[in-house]
């Protein structure tokens, strides 16, 4: 197994810093080797920045790189799927940033892709998996000591932080419905579905319900303007009778509400610190709780994220933590709850 993986970054802004170069570069098993931006003077800062010997003029150029193994697309949404394309063609494994896609023909275009190249595809709408606290709960989940989990709720409320108005203020495609796919959903929502889905033993959903609401706090300023939601309920069934609530927003005005809760026929899980909770043994209808994890709810400081997961899968010749086939029934569910959310009506997926 060699002891290296050979990666390029296919797009340079801020998640592509934030959260991919800042960790690889501290990952021995990383050799972050090209970069390529559409907008190469900002590729040529970025290979400086981080010290990556080539800067490439163009996409081909990276794909052509035989020093290459993987590529991690880290462009804005609308621009997720050529290069996902074009780098599986070439033989390349792909972790593609989040949202996936912006519809599920996107999505399913892109997993076929990979599985017909026989290359692994790996989603970042999954990077919450990597949390100590997610990846305990997970195996409890498993293993039984739940018994059926049945149902799952997320509620998760910012007060401001819209991208492109409260934070990230000179990132404005945030806003753009066409370009992002929708707001708050889609861009942070992802994730939680995601875990949501996971801890259910990823079922197929079958009937989604959502409505949006667009215009909590001051506009955007302008000339910028904004056509995505701030805030979104979904609810969703599964095919094998589950059921969950998500409750997203980036902009509210409320705080300290936020909850993730896992429902089990033997028992429960609250987080924030991770808790394990069942019927007392002396008096059933008092709950009895235990501490299971007492870590921060983000706390990744033994296992990495999910650009890390990615390169250790690679070389180790396994799929990835966070694979697009999950990803792909993500997309399904929130391009469902935006159709509910503009009809007003439930969908049904299958």
């Amino acid at each position: 197994m060699p002891d290296k993986l050979g990666v390029a970054i296919i797009g340079t802004g801020t998640i592509a810093n934030s959260r991919h170069m800042r960790a690889l570069s501290q990952h021995p098993a990383a050799n972050v080797v090209a970069v390529y931006d559409v907008l190469g003077d900002r590729a040529q800062e970025f290979a400086t920045k981080w010290n990556i010997p080539v800067a490439a003029s163009d996409l081909g150029q990276v794909l052509e790189n035989k020093d290459v193994d993987a590529v991690i697309v880290s462009t804005p949404p609308f621009a997720h799927m050529e290069p996902t394309l074009k780098a599986l063609e070439a033989g390349k494994h792909v972790l593609c940033e989040k949202p996936f896609a912006l519809d599920p023909q996107e999505a399913e275009r892109m997993t076929k892709a990979a599985e017909k190249a026989g290359k692994h595809l790996a989603v970042c709408s999954a990077d919450t998996r990597c949390d100590a606290s997610m990846r305990r709960a997970h195996e409890l989940a498993s293993n039984g000591s739940l018994g059926d989990v049945y149902h799952v709720r997320s509620s998760q409320f910012r007060v401001r932080g819209r991208p492109g108005i409260d934070i990230l203020k000179d990132v404005h495609w945030f806003l753009d419905s066409k370009r992002a796919g929708g707001g708050s959903l889609i861009d942070i929502g992802v994730y939680q579905l995601d875990v949501m889905l996971w801890l259910m033993g990823n079922p197929k959903v079958k009937t989604v319900l959502c409505t949006t609401k667009m215009g909590i706090g001051d506009p955007a300023p302008a000339p910028l303007k904004q056509d995505v939601e701030d805030h979104a309920v979904v609810m969703f069934t599964t095919e094998n009778g589950g059921s969950g609530i998500l409750e997203i927003t980036w902009s509210s005005n409320i705080a300290g509400a936020n909850a993730f809760l896992v429902f089990g026929t033997k028992a429960g899980l609250r987080f924030n610190p991770l808790t394990y909770i069942k019927p007392g043994e002396l008096n059933p209808r008092r709950a009895s709780e235990e501490k299971v994890l007492d870590v921060p709810e983000n706390d990744r400081s033994d296992f990495g994220n999910v650009s890390v997961q990615f390169v250790d899968a690679i070389l180790a010749g396994r799929e990835p933590w966070t694979p697009a086939r999950d990803a792909l029934e993500v997309t399904r569910v929130i391009h469902a709850a935006y159709e509910s959310a503009r009809t007003g009506q439930a969908v049904q997926l299958s």
